[in-house]
């Protein structure tokens, strides 16, 4: 399934590890914001090695899963950064 993650980081250098550890999942496409291809296990282990980047106290990632019926839906207003999925090929991290 396709996710979206994005994140609001308190710390330049939490924030730094983090974007590092989801450019090694997923594409930027915003500078808080990532579009990635997973299944169950890579999702699991991508929250847990989430939680060991964060301070859990201060800083906030959100993921949400899009089905892929709805990625024809996603609309990019300005500069598109990139998109994750090519109708049948994906890109797995």
């Amino acid at each position: 399934m396709m996710y979206v993650i994005s994140y609001d980081i308190t710390d330049d250098k939490r924030r730094q590890r983090l974007a590092k550890y989801l450019e090694s999942y997923g594409v930027r496409v915003q500078y808080s914001v990532f579009e990635t291809e997973l299944n169950e296990q890579q999702l699991n282990s991508l929250i847990k090695g989430i939680k060991k980047k964060i301070k859990l106290s201060e800083d906030t990632v959100r993921i949400y899963p899009i089905q892929k019926d709805l990625r024809d839906r996603i609309v990019t207003i300005g500069i598109d950064k990139g998109r994750f999925y090519d109708s049948e090929f994906y890109i797995i991290g």
